[in-house]
């Protein structure tokens, strides 16, 4: 079956550079990259972002997701750049039960963003607040490429007024929660986000690659300086985010905690230090009175990279 739907695939998408038959991940030049850089059709820029999981049915382009609105289920991707043969095709193929037999499917929750977001990319100076929201994330060393890529946003009216707004979107690209903090040190409370059970969702599951190390951080700021975390939004890893790591996880999982919460870290450690993670669970512990968006705010990537390169295993005699 898994050749029959990669022969399918490609005759709009052409040949993938990757295919994991056993995942049903594949990559592929992504089109609507392509035609913004003005290539012919049908020539792919040789980048290779446009991620596709047929077994999960979903796809994103890790650099075009939100500007080309390149995310959301394959069928979406076929209607828009393939054709109702291909779409037929597919579907025949693709068996349904694979979408029914996925016991880790998210809980889906009615949530929308504040009224009154605005992105931070596509606002300027003649925006009400603009200057005191942009100001507060480049104090914080956040670049324009994150606030882009992160979907990072504000608002100025409302419950959340005058709060930076940083959205968290599920597998498929479906907004599925948000936090929002404000940027005036004075305000309370500091952090104000929706009535969501935190167990119910992994946040922004949707730029998650687990074929690559996967970094467990507390808060959505450490998410946004270190590649390929997850934020815990505390220190608490709940049963959904260990079964899918244990089901899911190909390479490394380090848990990076704030220093003040070794004891916390030590203990998912132990967790996830079983079965298929087996001796694949690392510990990252910054140093003292720092965390991770602190030393980004300080050191930039370089502080970041030689924080995560400090990973390491614990010996199994002082776990226990």
């Amino acid at each position: 079956m898994s050749q029959i739907i990669s022969d399918i695939l490609k005759q709009f998408l052409g040949e993938p550079a990757e295919h994991n038959e056993s995942s049903g991940q594949m990559s592929f030049d992504c089109p609507a990259c392509a035609e913004d850089k003005g290539l012919a059709n049908g020539c792919g820029d040789g980048k290779h972002k446009l991620a596709l999981n047929y077994k999960k049915n979903i796809y994103q382009c890790w650099v075009c997701k939100f500007e080309n609105n390149m995310h959301g289920s394959v069928p979406n991707l076929i209607k828009r750049y393939g054709n109702n043969k291909i779409l037929k095709e597919y579907q025949i193929i693709r068996p349904t039960d694979l979408d029914a037999n996925n016991q880790n499917k998210e809980i889906k929750v009615d949530l929308k963003l504040p009224i009154g977001y605005k992105k931070i990319s596509e606002s300027n100076y003649n925006d009400l607040n603009y200057g005191k929201a942009y100001r507060y994330l480049r104090e914080r060393g956040i670049t324009d490429t994150m606030i882009k890529e992160y979907n990072i946003g504000f608002t100025v009216t409302g419950k959340y007024h005058n709060r930076i707004i940083i959205p968290s979107y599920d597998e498929s690209g479906e907004l599925n929660y948000f936090i929002s903090r404000a940027w005036d040190k004075w305000k309370k409370p500091k952090y104000l986000n929706p009535d969501v059970e935190k167990q119910l969702f992994i946040y922004n599951e949707f730029t998650l690659n687990w074929d690559g190390t996967i970094y467990l951080v507390e808060g959505v700021f450490d998410h946004i300086v270190v590649p390929n975390s997850i934020p815990l939004l505390g220190k608490t890893m709940y049963d959904r985010l260990k079964s899918l790591l244990l089901k899911n996880a190909k390479s490394d999982v380090v848990i990076l905690l704030d220093d003040d919460a070794k004891d916390d870290a030590v203990r998912i450690y132990k967790e996830l230090n079983v079965g298929s993670l087996y001796d694949r669970v690392k510990l990252c512990t910054p140093p003292a009175d720092t965390d991770p968006s602190l030393i980004f705010e300080r050191e930039g990537n370089r502080g970041i990279i030689k924080l995560l390169r400090s990973s390491e295993k614990i010996l199994e005699s002082n776990l226990y």
